[in-house]
């Protein structure tokens, strides 16, 4: 429906709708819309959205859910008169604290919240009070649930059943026992028998490696994909199609610590694991199995005793202050951190600063999943040859520019924060000083046609505040008005670009990583066609600040029919 039929209503509603485990036979989405739908047309209302949240818990505070912020900021930007749920536990099941954000939201913005089987409606007086003992009921049920749960699990442990995710290498019977998948465990059995080999024993890189050459899936792959296969056999179509579509975090791969990992988990000797260590009766202080082993114990005690404290894989190294990783905010030592990638699989370039060939420091990047023996045929480049590469590509860019390309314009802004924050923050404050002296004026406005200013006090007071607010307003809108704008735009260092770059030789690693963000987003590094040539430009793609992001680097990251 086109806005500006919306805007004409005289009554918006949106329906929120949530489930919490959705099956194929399940109706309580289509129930939920059509109740929703039936007390609009009561209410002589349009329903100009619906939010749906499926397979989302209402009770744990770390599950997010997408389609009910969206419905309250939706609210919030008053662009719904009414919001209507089927009943208040498809809201919420988190208590107080969410109840009473919802009442908030009422209060702030006139808006109009209905929970259809609870009878709630904020066009009913206490029902402030209603709304609260629902969503403490809501609460307290999953609450009493999580707890009865808790209780189950300790008395499963004693049985030794098996609860979570099937484990690599094992198949969960119906009785919740683990029965040993033949493939995948003669898989652990080679890797078992090649680390622990008397004469020249593998080292975990040197299994993931083999492992991805003999074409392996990971762990994570490999539960998918029999997941899929179970919800499939059960008849279950609709759920196993949204397993296979949703994305993994990470590529079909093998790793040195997924390795590790695997080899040194108890439950390989078939015994129940509790906190990383073996599960043991709460009475009787046996060990309690779970299914047949695949790795007996004393092989499982060697491999325990050689991986099963964890390496560290990087260290906090000195760099320039200033100079931090924009994700995990170390310190870092390479111009294009956080800005390299491998062209051949999409992972990150790390950068080794102290790596030493023939004797002397060779500091290269390198692609990480390569490095942890990942399915990758891997990228290598020496930093100081990558770093000249990327700023010469870089200069040329910036050079091409025209006054009026949108590039241009976004790195002309962020330059010009750089060389004026003081204006930059200054012209922000004020903007947000109005936006709030704006926001003020129209509540005092409306108070006003609510009849809250009543007799000659109510209109010198009303009058009084007002008239403040808008003195304030316009001496904020004068000052910003003084701060100059065309700094802002100032593209004339760019444009000089044998100055800049003497200027750029005086910068510290910091400075640089600054100025390289204003004007690139990513960059990807490929393979050389052949080994032993020299470094070129054409190993890289670059995704510079305007331009369109590409789509064709880097691997699917979904489940395929094969």
């Amino acid at each position: 429906m086109p806005l500006a039929e919306i805007t004409d209503l005289l009554l918006r509603a949106i329906l929120y709708l949530r489930i919490s485990d959705l099956t194929d036979t399940s109706t309580s989405i289509e129930r939920q819309e059509k109740g929703g739908r039936r007390k609009a047309d009561d209410l002589s209302a349009t329903v100009v959205r619906v939010f749906k949240d499926e397979d989302k818990s209402g009770f744990h505070t770390y599950v997010r859910r997408p389609e009910w912020d969206a419905a309250l900021d939706m609210l919030r930007q008053r662009l719904a008169d009414i919001l209507i749920v089927f009943k208040v536990d498809r809201a919420t099941r988190q208590g107080i604290p969410q109840a009473a954000e919802i009442i908030q939201i009422v209060y702030q913005t006139g808006c109009r919240f209905i929970s259809i089987a609870d009878g709630i409606d904020s066009n009913n007086e206490g029902w402030e009070l209603q709304l609260t003992l629902a969503a403490h009921q809501a609460h307290k049920e999953s609450k009493n649930t999580s707890t009865r749960v808790t209780d189950l699990r300790a008395d499963e442990r004693d049985a030794g059943r098996w609860m979570g995710s099937r484990p690599y290498g094992f198949i969960v019977t119906p009785e919740r026992k683990l029965g040993v998948h033949e493939d995948e465990a003669e898989v652990i059995k080679a890797v078992v028998e090649r680390l622990l080999d008397p004469e020249e024993p593998w080292t975990l890189r040197g299994v993931a490696k083999w492992l991805n050459e003999k074409g392996y899936d990971s762990p994570r792959w490999a539960g998918r994909k029999y997941r899929i296969a179970q919800l499939e056999a059960k008849g279950e179509p609709l759920k196993a199609q949204k397993l296979r579509e949703k994305k993994l975090k990470t590529p079909n791969s093998w790793s040195w610590p997924t390795v590790r990992q695997l080899v040194t988990s108890v439950v390989m000797t078939g015994f129940l694991p509790h906190q990383g260590d073996i599960y043991r009766h709460s009475e009787t202080g046996e060990m309690v199995r779970v299914g047949p082993e695949i790795i007996s114990m004393a092989d499982s005690t060697r491999l325990r005793a050689l991986f099963g404290s964890r390496v560290p894989v990087h260290w906090t190294r000195s760099a320039v202050p200033g100079a931090r990783s924009q994700d995990t905010k170390r310190p870092v030592t390479g111009l294009l951190v956080d800005y390299l990638y491998c062209g051949e699989c999409g992972a990150r370039e790390t950068h080794d600063a102290y790596w030493v060939r023939n004797g002397k420091p060779w500091p290269r990047y390198r692609c990480n999943r390569r490095h942890f023996s990942g399915r990758c045929p891997g990228t290598l480049m020496k930093g100081p040859i990558a770093d000249a590469l990327v700023t010469h590509a870089m200069f040329e860019k910036l050079a091409s520019m025209s006054d009026d390309d949108p590039g241009a314009l976004a790195i002309a802004e962020r330059w010009a924060e750089l060389r004026h924050p003081d204006r930059v923050m200054r012209r922000r404050e004020l903007e947000a000083r109005i936006t709030d002296e704006e926001q003020f004026l129209t509540r005092l406005e409306d108070e006003k046609l609510e009849g809250l200013f009543r007799g000659t006090r109510g209109e010198a007071r009303f009058r009084q505040r007002y008239d403040a607010s808008q003195g304030r307003l316009e001496q904020y809108e004068a000052e910003l008005a003084s701060i100059p704008k065309a700094a802002t735009l100032d593209v004339t260092p760019f444009h000089e670009i044998e100055l800049f770059q003497e200027a750029w030789e005086r910068y510290d690693l910091a400075e640089k990583r600054e100025i390289l963000g204003l004007v690139l987003n990513q960059a990807w590094l490929f393979k050389a066609p052949t080994s032993g040539v020299k470094p070129t430009l054409d190993r890289f793609r670059f995704w510079w600040v305007g331009d369109d992001e590409p789509k064709d680097i880097g691997v699917p990251m979904t489940i395929t029919e094969d």
